[in-house]
């Protein structure tokens, strides 16, 4: 039987624990301040999670935000932040999204997304005017599908890894034979719980968070797990856990980079891919100057691309989630970064 004074211990650490500064910055870390940010999504309290980007093929200032709403679904929005279209799918937590699928003789662009109320991967067909519909649903053998990512290999085969919260991968390559008929290709597990993860299309490497320990890379074949690398570990000190969001930004002059959400500290850190991923610093998105538009704390997913989004956007954009949605205080919701400023900043 539990005694009164182990209660009453208990009950000092629930409520120190509930006192942990959520606005504590990584020393060091440069600021950067929000262009834009999206409508709130719809429920409250931990809701918003993760972004996936779709670029307009025709007019990139149309270009979207896919953001999962993972107490009810998946909410697209524009570039100004409105909700343009809502799919109610139940508890989506993670989202990544492909172009150039080839399905028989034409290539589709096609997301994916973790549902924790059916236990399965959703997937998504993406119309070239923007228009989201959702077209089938592969049911998991994990109990608890958590992160996901997705990669285009050379001959514009789906792939997409899958995490639980029982630390299970799996790979699923979604269009043999350039016929959308799912198949298993591989499974494994990490010591700790995974989430966030991100796939490099050229070189077809695979890079994974495990919450806890740090980044892994390993190439974008589960079957080839076994030749998993540490990339960092939380130890170092350029991390704080977890280690949650992450995507790879590759531009056209050659830079390539892996941002990773610090979510105990609320930064972002950077690793030049193309130097043996040394570590080139961290940012945090502060409060605007303006008092119009708050900073992020807390960001679980992320998405980022170097495309041109308009002038706000020049050499594209990161967008992340936000924990801490104040000024006003409302739900959640997802911030938009122009990565000239990131670049600016960081001296990329």
């Amino acid at each position: 039987m539990r005694t009164k004074s182990f209660v009453a211990v208990m009950l000092i650490t629930i409520l120190v624990s509930a006192c942990v500064d959520p606005y504590v910055i990584r020393e060091g870390a440069v600021a950067v301040y929000p262009v834009m940010e999206t409508t709130p999504v719809n429920s409250n309290e931990d809701a918003a999670d993760d972004p996936a980007i779709w670029l307009n093929p025709d007019d990139p200032v149309k270009s979207l935000i896919l953001g999962t709403d993972k107490k009810r679904g998946l909410a697209v929005y524009n570039l100004q932040g409105e909700q343009v279209q809502f799919i109610e799918r139940g508890r989506l937590n993670n989202v990544d999204l492909r172009k150039g699928v080839k399905i028989g003789r034409d290539e589709m662009t096609l997301a994916v997304a973790t549902n924790r109320t059916d236990i399965a991967l959703d997937i998504f067909s993406i119309a070239d005017n923007g228009k989201v519909s959702t077209m089938m649903s592969i049911p998991l053998s994990m109990e608890d599908p958590y992160g996901v990512c997705m990669g285009l290999d050379v001959e514009h085969g789906a792939h997409v890894f899958v995490n639980s919260r029982e630390f299970e991968y799996e790979h699923w390559h979604l269009n043999p034979g350039n016929t959308l008929a799912p198949e298993l290709i591989a499974s494994w597990h990490l010591d700790s719980g995974p989430e966030g993860c991100a796939v490099d299309d050229v070189t077809q490497m695979l890079y994974i968070g495990e919450e806890d320990y740090g980044i892994w890379q390993m190439p974008a074949d589960g079957r080839r797990a076994d030749e998993i690398a540490l990339l960092e570990a939380n130890a170092v000190g350029n991390l704080t856990a977890d280690v949650e969001g992450m995507d790879v930004y590759r531009s056209d002059d050659g830079a390539l980079y892996l941002i990773v959400s610090s979510q105990g500290d609320n930064s972002y850190a950077i690793y030049d891919l193309n130097d043996n991923n040394i570590y080139k610093g961290s940012f945090y998105i502060a409060d605007r100057v303006d008092g119009t538009m708050d900073g992020v704390q807390e960001t679980d997913g992320l998405s980022v691309t170097s495309a041109f989004l308009g002038p706000l956007y020049p050499q594209g954009m990161l967008v992340v989630q936000d924990g801490y949605n104040d000024l006003p205080t409302e739900n959640q919701n997802f911030k938009l970064v122009s990565w000239a400023d990131i670049k600016q900043a960081l001296g990329l």
